[in-house]
């Protein structure tokens, strides 16, 4: 059995947050939840967090759980909150978003227009070469999601990507996602057709559908091949940085405020666009905004706005190009 959303700040029961972000804290106690919240699940065996979740919402009379983090996809967590009653999504539809293979299989099964839109899991397959993703955001309540961004991942190393298991540029997971070479350029709104738009919409919602997820963030990314889009993953929770600061800067939209306003039973706004962002992998100092494209570094990239995406582009190749012009000089292999 899992809780009905829309809990609502005049709800007496608090809310649990797992693992949250300081600025979803402050912004579920701004809204008037009484907040409880476990910071960590690190040091804890399963049985251990297991033990702790039910002690934590019997003595505080938890009202809902809101796994955050890498907490989103940890069975612990997840069957735990549900045999609780204290869980927005069934613990079965956020652990399958996660794993390739169950996403494979599930797509599979659902039917000749779904079989072919995943990238291979099997030991021995051999998926399709790409050098582009999409990374969609969705925010869905009572099951209708809605897409809060889109962007373009860019890999611009020389050889395009294969399927791998190493850690994810977006969320940091070792997951079934690509064999990388270098870490992607982000831009934001990702430069596409309305058909090209549409299609990418329609495979992350139709998969969370398909999921039976029903309440909360997501982040799908779709990989541009030469045989159609496919499905690399889904993870049950907001974009990371720093494809989230792109979708902010772009849109005005704070994750965690929308978050919240999701749980308050409160319409959500509508995205609107104004300009675009990208970003470089850069390795500047955090905070160091020396180049006058840069507005704010950190975590390895340089996030850069514009008005139009073509000052954007040219934004852009200026930093890479002053990147390697730096990166040569530093070899050795720059003018004497």
């Amino acid at each position: 059995m899992t809780a009905s959303v829309g809990l609502g700040s005049s709800d007496p029961r608090p809310l649990l947050l797992v693992c949250p972000t300081p600025k979803l804290v402050a912004e579920a106690k701004a809204a008037g939840f009484p907040v409880v919240t476990i910071a960590e699940t690190t040091g804890f065996t399963d049985d251990q967090l297991r033990d702790h979740l039910v002690e934590t919402v019997r003595t505080h009379q938890v009202g809902m759980l809101i796994a955050c983090g890498n907490a989103s996809t940890l069975p612990a967590v997840l069957e735990t909150a549900e045999r609780l009653g204290v869980s927005p999504n069934p613990a079965a539809s956020a652990r399958l978003l996660a794993d390739a293979s169950q996403i494979r299989g599930l797509l599979t099964r659902s039917g000749p227009q779904w079989e072919a839109l995943a990238l291979p899991s099997g030991p021995g397959d051999t998926p399709p070469p790409y050098d582009i993703e999409y990374g969609v955001e969705t925010l869905t309540v009572e099951g209708m999601h809605r897409v809060t961004g889109i962007v373009e991942l860019r890999y611009t190393g020389k050889e395009a990507t294969c399927a791998g298991s190493v850690p994810d540029p977006v969320t940091g997971d070792a997951t079934a996602g690509t064999d990388l070479r270098g870490a992607p350029v982000h831009t934001f709104p990702a430069p596409l057709t309305r058909q090209e738009e549409a299609e990418i919409r329609a495979l992350a919602t139709g998969l969370l559908d398909l999921a039976g997820y029903e309440f909360g963030y997501a982040f799908t990314r779709v990989a541009r091949t030469d045989e159609g889009p496919r499905v690399v993953e889904s993870l049950p929770r907001q974009a990371s940085w720093p494809a989230s600061r792109l979708i902010e800067l772009t849109t005005g939209l704070m994750a965690e405020r929308e978050l919240v306003r999701a749980l308050s039973g409160i319409p959500l706004d509508a995205p609107v666009m104004v300009g675009c962002a990208a970003a470089v992998p850069s390795d500047a100092p955090d905070h160091g905004t020396a180049l006058p494209e840069v507005r704010e570094v950190r975590d390895g990239y340089a996030l850069l706005t514009a008005l139009t995406p073509a000052e954007l582009a040219a934004r852009r190749d200026a930093v890479l190009d002053r990147q390697a012009c730096a990166g040569l000089l530093a070899a050795g292999e720059g003018p004497a």
